[in-house]
């Protein structure tokens, strides 16, 4: 079976270790001036085809998806009573909240215990955005993506890696509008 193309870019910068980054349908190979970056992807080759495969997947769920008209004021009510609603289910109290453009995440924390949501989650159903900010809520437990940390995510969400799918798609379909559809609008 032949292997399938990978559009990917080599990002070099002074940066002590090599890492690759999935944003969107593209690789990124970010690493030092002085390394391979051809020799990197050779030995992460299991990997990148693992990553392939998932956008591959999402790729085609993304041609189907519609997004959510929904206001930034509904967007911000259903996050903030999102959060308080799993902060009581977590014994957890996040700092602040914050709704922001992203360039490669649907979310963040911090050790500060302060939740970002990017702000074009606005477009995608509750369900998801829920995921999304249990997920960080997560983090303030569990910082690493291991074993304990899906455990506790899928405590709540059983399905999260179809979900981490679906997001992926939503990803997809939202950069394919920008590219061909001068973008959307964020109200």
């Amino acid at each position: 079976m032949k292997e399938p193309l990978i559009k990917y870019r080599i990002v070099r910068r002074s940066v002590k270790h090599p890492r690759l980054e999935l944003w969107g349908d593209e690789l990124r190979v970010i690493v030092p001036e002085n390394m391979d970056p051809l020799k990197v992807m050779r030995e992460n080759k299991r990997w990148i085809m693992r990553q392939a495969e998932f956008v591959r997947k999402a790729s085609l769920i993304a041609r189907s998806l519609k997004l959510i008209p929904r206001t930034k004021k509904k967007f911000k009510a259903l996050v903030q009573r999102v959060v308080k609603e799993y902060e009581k289910l977590l014994n957890l109290n996040v700092n602040k909240v914050f709704i922001r453009k992203m360039k490669s995440c649907w979310g963040s924390c911090n050790g500060e215990r302060n939740i970002t949501i990017n702000r074009e989650a606005q477009f995608l159903p509750e369900k998801l955005i829920r995921y999304i900010l249990y997920h960080e809520l997560c983090h303030l437990i569990r910082w690493r993506h291991d074993k304990e940390f899906n455990e506790l995510v899928s405590r709540e969400f059983p399905d999260y890696e179809r979900l981490d799918l679906e997001l992926q798609a939503y990803w997809i379909k939202l950069r394919e509008m920008q590219r061909t559809e001068g973008g959307f609008k964020l109200s």
